[in-house]
């Protein structure tokens, strides 16, 4: 289980080392697609939705050798979903806003409201797993440990 805790560690690490120069080239993308074609925004959100989905994968398997309740592990399928949901509002409100602007900017204002939302859902979830299993470490901590 070590083994399969370090390799997932690596995996992420070497995902994150590239974080910068991803960075870069997702900001030149975004005012190339503002410049000349706003429809080339649409595959560079979705891109950005699948990355999201992929790292919340990461975590949550990351997460889930370290939980010893079952109740824990529900917990982190629910901040899995939080993820998902997440990404699929964030694809949905650049594809509507861009080819239907009164859709739009309803999904925009549920996005918004997900958006201003994401502290108190994070600190529950959080308060959840450590209520349930309070010797798991953090994802943050996980990562700091195991470097």
């Amino acid at each position: 289980m070590e083994y399969s805790i370090q390799k997932e560690v690596q995996s992420i690490k070497r995902i994150q080392r590239f974080g910068g120069a991803v960075l870069g080239i997702y900001i030149l993308l975004m005012i190339v697609a503002l410049l000349f074609e706003k429809m080339l925004l649409i595959p560079l959100m979705w891109t950005i939705a699948v990355f999201l989905i992929f790292m919340g994968h990461k975590q949550y398997r990351l997460l889930r050798y370290v939980s010893t309740h079952s109740k824990s592990l529900q917990w982190l399928k629910v901040e899995y979903a939080d993820t998902w949901i997440s990404a699929m509002l964030m694809g949905t409100f650049m594809t509507t806003l861009l080819t239907t602007e009164s859709l739009g900017f309803g999904i925009g204002l549920l996005f918004g409201i997900w958006g201003l939302t994401e502290n108190h859902r994070k600190r529950f979830i959080e308060r959840q797993l450590k209520k349930h299993d309070p010797h798991a470490p953090t994802y943050e901590e996980l990562m700091e440990r195991m470097s």
